[in-house]
């Protein structure tokens, strides 16, 4: 997924890094593949003389060279998209994180700096990993997303892919997604299994550990018309429940109201204020049923929370 970037007769400046991003042309000797970066001499590119190419190009820094991240076609990115989709609405619920599409600058460890297709992040990693480099203070993440997304598109060697996913997991990924979008298969890597994936097809469901019941049909993912609540998942049923629950409490609110004015006259209307506090659903019930059976307004006040 990737190319390189050398000017062998000069060095590399900031000057020349900013004005080739900024006017298209670029240094030649064009690379495609990473593992020819780390196999040559260390290059002439650092954060600070590439920042601008790091920002504005889709390209990673591996050993000193600029490389290249080849483009996904257009059904790889529906693909990476439905699964960022499905992951985002998932985190943000559960209180995890959220996704991340593509582009997201990680700097490892070693210097490189490489960008997953997507990625899952929780927000207590994303406040505390999230450092400013270069001479423009860029945010990158100082450590990898827990969880990462990539697309095996036909130009990617397996070579190439094994590498990254070591790198990956050496800089605090959990799990990797291989998304193979040919043949509708996800393969899983975990950290503590990083060479024996976990190999889920379109009659399979896949899931995402990090998040709390989080289940999608493999089906779904790579189909090419999906649904907003298959996309939603488990939230879309939490926000149907959320929504029958709010109906019934406006409901009983408004059975308890009535019920206090023809029981109680004025002095059980000024009860109201504090009534329409009450957020618990099975506490309005016992109000509800309070009203019929109290004989006072203390005794119905014994029903309300502490």
């Amino acid at each position: 997924m990737s190319a390189i970037v050398t000017v062998m007769n000069a060095p590399i400046t900031q000057d020349l890094s900013q004005e080739a991003a900024s006017n298209g042309r670029l240094p030649a000797d064009w690379l495609h593949d990473p593992l020819e970066a780390l196999a040559r001499p260390r290059g002439p590119y650092t954060l600070e003389n590439a920042d601008a190419y790091l920002d504005q190009e889709a390209v990673e820094l591996y050993n000193g060279w600029l490389v290249w991240q080849e483009m996904t076609d257009l059904k790889e990115r529906t693909v990476i998209g439905t699964i960022h989709s499905m992951l985002d609405l998932s985190a943000r619920k559960a209180g995890f994180g959220q996704a991340v599409p593509d582009q997201a600058e990680c700097l490892l460890r070693d210097g490189h700096v490489i960008k997953p297709d997507a990625s899952l992040i929780s927000w207590q990693r994303l406040q505390t990993a999230s450092v400013p480099q270069g001479p423009n203070n860029r945010i990158l993440l100082a450590v990898c997303p827990e969880l990462v997304i990539e697309s095996r598109s036909p130009s990617n060697r397996r070579k190439q892919e094994a590498m990254k996913r070591a790198q990956y997991f050496a800089n605090g990924t959990e799990i990797v997604w291989d998304v193979d979008e040919a043949n509708a298969v996800i393969y899983v890597y975990r950290a503590t299994t990083p060479t024996r994936p976990l190999r889920y097809g379109k009659a399979d469901e896949v899931e995402c550990t990090l998040l709390p019941n989080w289940r999608r049909r493999v089906a779904d993912i790579f189909a090419d018309h999906l649904s907003a609540e298959a996309v939603a998942g488990e939230v879309a049923d939490a926000w149907r429940e959320e929504g029958i629950e709010i109906g019934e409490a406006r409901g009983l609110l408004a059975a308890i109201e009535l019920g206090l004015e023809l029981k109680f006259g004025q002095a059980g209307l000024e009860l109201l204020p504090s009534l329409r506090q009450v957020e618990n659903l099975n506490v309005l019930r016992a109000l509800y049923a309070g009203i019929k059976t109290a004989q006072t307004l203390d005794e119905l006040r014994t029903l309300y929370p502490d």
